[in-house]
């Protein structure tokens, strides 16, 4: 039996909480770590450490480790976490040089060389590693397992082992180790849900779409997906550990609109009565009403679309494949639906110029929305849109620490068409211009009334960075 630590990085607030979309900052215990634990729980020994939490500092770690004495101290890292989690490891290494070090995740996975050569990490797992510290665990011979990065320990020389293959049942899954994490500690802001605290589910993995903005090194673009059966009974068994509201975190739940239609049935079949929302967002051209109907009926509040643009040319050349009247059809049929809308929009894809970020921005104020999320197209390692950018020597800043799509000071890279600072203008333009109109005040103020939200938005507004 083996001591594993996880440790969750502190991001929210370079993420979030220093840029203008604080006020919507979520607040989830992690549900990568809460995955990876599930796999170990009945075996091993398992403690995680959330330093993203509020009240947590650096300190935390150390003072677990020496509580805990682990075997294993393990993270995972996103960009914009990876420095802290790299400075971390650092930290842990040169305090305790026996423990063994793991980090997986997509930065690591789309940058598997230079996660290579960082000495703080004993161990880099590469892609779907939901059993591979399980497997680390019970081997002699690291070279039998399978998407790894290692260093032979007696001549130092480092080891890629032979790919790791994605998981083809995903109903075998454990549940995710949500006993774990204390969920007293979680709350999310009412523009985002009904009850805290809440809890990620993820139903299936893989998304079959190819936005060049995306990136797929992770799950694949091969959709994967648990039946009904098992995600309602994941789904219960969060609310018997404690969550009051569910927001599913998959790419595209309706990416098999009648295995989701499903979902909603089953919900209604057991007569559970909680709110959820799908806060990760759809794609508008895998929706009908009738899906929709049955979400509201089953208990969900909110739906996000992935809207991206309002210039279709931009969606043909990021490869959305969608069109700019699919996004109307699906916003309008789920507003007939009674479902809060919220819409996400990305400025400097693909393609973009002044022109088309203006067009995005009348659509954003065309369509029912409720809510309205603007975001900066940073181009992540493993995406093709870095890729492309790389190869042409643009990307001017490789401080993963500014990889955010919320954040402007940073001339992260030079965008074919447009200055770094009429992108940045557009962006906090498109904010004001959404939420600062007669026509959404009118319907924000009726909506706060139903909802009894109004001194939660005048809150909101007032400390709102327009």
């Amino acid at each position: 039996m083996a001591k594993v630590l996880f440790f969750n990085p502190p991001s929210r607030e370079n993420v979030y909480l220093k840029t203008n979309v604080s006020v919507g900052a979520p607040s989830y215990p992690n549900l990568t770590l809460a995955t990876l634990a599930g796999h170990l729980v009945a075996n091993h020994k398992v403690r995680i450490v959330d330093l993203d939490v509020v009240g947590a500092v650096h300190e935390d770690l150390f003072d677990a480790i020496v509580d805990f004495s682990p075997d294993i101290i393990a993270s995972s890292a996103k960009t914009p976490d990876y420095f802290a989690v790299r400075g971390l490891m650092r930290e842990v290494k040169r305090r305790y040089p026996g423990v063994k070090t793991i980090v997986g995740g997509v930065h690591v996975t789309a940058c598997p060389e230079d996660a290579a050569g960082e000495l703080s990490f004993d161990i880099v797992v590469l892609g779907e590693g939901d059993t591979a510290i399980l497997e680390i665990l019970s081997v002699d011979d690291l070279g039998k397992v399978p998407g790894i990065i290692y260093r032979k320990p007696d001549s130092g020389e480092v080891v890629f082992t032979a790919p790791r293959g994605l998981i083809e049942d995903l109903n075998k899954l454990p549940y995710p180790a949500w006993d774990l994490f204390d969920l007293s500690l979680y709350e999310n802001s009412r523009l985002s849900c009904r009850r805290n605290p809440v809890g990620h589910i993820e139903t299936s993995r893989g998304c079959a779409a190819q936005c060049n903005f995306c990136n797929k090194l992770i799950f694949g673009s091969r959709p994967r997906s648990k039946i009904p059966q098992r995600v309602v009974d994941e789904m219960e068994y969060m609310l018997r550990c404690g969550f009051r509201e569910v927001h599913v975190a998959d790419d595209s739940f309706t990416q098999d609109i009648g295995r989701a239609k499903e979902v909603c049935r089953e919900i209604l079949r057991r007569g559970l009565k909680f709110p959820w929302a799908l806060i990760n967002g759809i794609r508008v051209n895998m929706v009908d009403l009738e899906f929709l109907s049955l979400a509201k009926k089953a208990g969900c509040w909110q739906v996000g679309f992935g809207i991206e643009t309002g210039d279709q040319e931009v969606l043909n050349k990021i490869s959305k494949n969608i069109t700019i009247a699919q996004t109307e059809n699906a916003v309008k049929l789920a507003k007939k639906a009674g479902l809060d809308t919220f819409g996400f929009f990305i400025f400097a894809l693909s393609g973009e110029t002044e022109a088309s970020m203006r067009r995005t921005i009348s659509l954003s104020k065309r369509l029912p929305l409720d809510m309205a999320k603007f975001d900066i197209c940073i181009p992540y390692p493993g995406t093709r849109y870095y890729n492309e950018l790389k190869a042409e020597g643009r990307i001017k800043s490789y401080d993963w620490s500014k990889y955010i799509c919320h954040q402007t000071e940073e001339h992260l890279f030079d965008h074919p068409n447009l200055p770094w600072e009429t992108i940045e203008s557009y962006y906090k333009k498109a904010f004001r211009e959404f939420y600062l109109r007669p026509g959404f005040f009118f319907r924000r103020f009726l909506r706060s009334l139903r909802m009894n939200d109004l001194i939660n938005d005048i809150r909101y507004f007032l400390r709102s960075k327009w």
